[in-house]
């Protein structure tokens, strides 16, 4: 039964059980004409409501039986030993903080006693071994935080992890410390709220407080309860006091003394909240980039494309064009180009272009200028060469197939792999319309691809990658003269959301592929380049011709590939 839950959140029950309609306290709330109505059903069985004009639904929650706590029994403590104050001592804890914290050892000696109190009222206790790491509370006391007493009121607080670090501030004279009860939970502990149920208990002290001085440990699970308590209390509230290179402050105590805890303390610093940046986050970049000059483009060295574009990390760039005008070839091109010269690393996802083994054999190929298939034996290369090519491939370009699905974020999750494990510099995807696309209901097409373009730019931004998306145009149109008119940023399948988006737009058409299939003219171009001083001039590059029987377009009769063949030869030679 679910009586008192639907009493408590505000719900007129008319009967003892079973289903029924009755008043709506939210459309009461909101001014409702009608709220005198019986709109909202409620099934005082199962705890469900929902109101059927205001829209009004959940689920109630079982009202828990309130914990009940227990005393700790006194019996068997006794006053501090030799042995527990020289455990204490030996950590910097002074005799004069010892006692007036009140603690003291088993009747075993074995453990020392930390008694936690709270307006006065002895609550629980911390029994901790003297010989070894042991830790155990009082069976069934209420967790509340150490030195309760000693905050209560105050306008500052420091926290830590343990009683010792604890006791170690108030050598240094800081009497406004506390600690939590079991130490920080550790990461991933899905147990963390039952773990930091003491938070709960004392939150007034906290919520009295102006400041809150975290001193946790300066290790994994310490950073874990710093970003939670960072949660709880607000950033706005919190300092962090750092205590590097020592793990905690215990052992800033121990090595530096009271005056290095009190400066760790004068110097805290507000905790930084993820997406808020300043100026000091970024002055060794800036300046660099004031001294020796910002990240510009690094070449394609094709001096033509250099005009127009360049490579640069943390940028989205839109490669478009129509469909079988080569646009991903070209791409390739200056991948296999830069892949050689700078040792880039390529991660591409291509369905388009299966199976694997054809999207390697025709980078083969492009890389050494010869066809790999023996049908052409006037052009084929030899066994050495094609060997040489693999190998130049397997280590500059790695291909993205998830088995499951196509979806962006689990090419993502192998990209970053590739970042981690291969330290690929760029990221291709050909083309946009291979990836499957997850469009929330009702959400516009246009919202959707802006969506998408975000998620592509802060990936190469966060992981310092060229990001490189191949979009078709829109079935092409021809003008007066017969020929395909020039591809544009506005005309990509899916909208100019793109090129708004993007950082850059390049485009690669044969403009006389409509009246001359055999013509293999090309013209290079960039519609948009965000950041002209860095990357390039918007322009048109002509004079491109597309060698079918080598894979390599010539820019003015050059191409960087024939370089690279006089290379590779006086590499064999030598």
């Amino acid at each position: 039964m679910y009586l008192q839950e639907f009493i408590n959140i505000g719900v007129e029950v008319k009967n003892v059980s079973g289903e029924q309609k009755v008043r709506c306290p939210n459309c009461k709330k909101l001014g409702k004409e009608h709220w005198k109505d019986t709109c909202l059903s409620i099934n005082t069985e199962r705890g469900i409501y929902n109101c059927h004009k205001c829209s009004w639904k959940g689920t109630v929650k079982k009202f828990e039986k309130m914990r009940e706590y227990t005393k700790p029994n006194k019996i068997n403590m006794k006053n501090l030993s030799e042995k527990g104050r020289k455990f204490l001592n030996d950590r910097g804890i002074t005799d004069e903080v010892i006692d007036r914290n009140k603690i003291v050892s088993s009747s075993d000696d074995r453990n020392v006693y930390f008694p936690y109190f709270k307006n006065g009222e002895f609550i629980n206790y911390k029994k901790r071994g003297v010989d070894g790491k042991f830790f155990a509370q009082a069976k069934d006391a209420k967790p509340i935080i150490y030195n309760y007493d000693g905050v209560k009121g105050k306008e500052k607080i420091v926290i830590c992890e343990g009683e010792i670090d604890s006791l170690s501030w108030e050598v240094a004279g800081v009497k406004w410390h506390t600690s939590v009860n079991m130490g920080a939970p550790n990461v991933g502990d899905k147990s963390i709220d039952k773990k930091l149920e003491c938070l709960t208990t004392c939150y007034d002290v906290f919520d009295e407080a102006s400041a809150i001085y975290i001193a946790t440990d300066n290790d994994d699970n310490g950073r874990n309860l710093q970003q939670e308590l960072i949660r709880r209390f607000g950033a706005e509230k919190c300092r962090i006091v750092d205590l590097r290179p020592f793990k905690d402050a215990n052992e800033v105590l121990v090595a530096e003394g009271t005056e290095s805890l009190r400066n760790r303390l004068k110097n805290a610093e507000t905790p930084k909240v993820e997406g808020v940046f300043e100026v000091d986050d970024v002055i060794e970049s800036m300046l660099d980039g004031f001294e020796n000059g910002q990240e510009r483009g690094t070449t394609t060295y094709i001096p033509q494309v250099d005009n127009a574009w360049t490579w640069r990390s943390g940028e989205v760039n839109i490669w478009t064009g129509y469909q079988n005008e080569g646009k991903s070839l070209f791409l390739n091109q200056l991948s296999t180009i830069k892949a050689y010269y700078d040792g880039w690393k390529f991660g591409v996802f291509s369905p388009e272009n299966m199976p694997m083994k054809d999207f390697f054999n025709d980078l083969v190929e492009m890389y050494i200028g010869k066809s790999s298939d023996p049908y052409y034996k006037n052009n084929q290369m030899t066994k050495d060469e094609y060997l040489e090519a693999i190998n130049f491939v397997k280590r500059h370009f790695f291909l993205i197939y998830p088995k499951k699905n196509f979806n962006l974020d689990s090419i993502f999750e192998r990209a970053k792999f590739l970042v981690k494990t291969k330290g690929i510099r760029s990221l291709i995807i050909d083309p946009y319309n291979t990836v499957q696309h997850k469009m929330g209901r009702g959400e516009r097409e246009d919202l959707y691809i802006s969506r998408f373009m975000s998620e592509l730019k802060r990936f190469a931004v966060d992981n310092k990658i060229s990001v490189n998306l191949v979009a078709h145009q829109v079935t092409p149109q021809k003008d007066e003269s017969g020929r395909y008119y020039k591809p544009d940023v506005n005309r990509i399948k899916g909208g100019g959301t793109f090129s708004d988006k993007a950082d850059n737009v390049m485009f690669v058409w044969r403009p006389h592929r409509a009246l001359d299939f055999s013509n293999t003219s090309v013209i290079f171009g960039s519609q948009k380049i965000k950041k002209q001083k860095l990357v390039g001039i918007p322009q048109e590059i002509e004079n491109i011709e597309f060698n079918i029987k080598e894979q390599r377009y010539y820019f003015d009769g050059y191409s960087p590939f024939n370089d690279i063949d006089v290379q590779r030869c006086e590499k064999k030679q030598e």
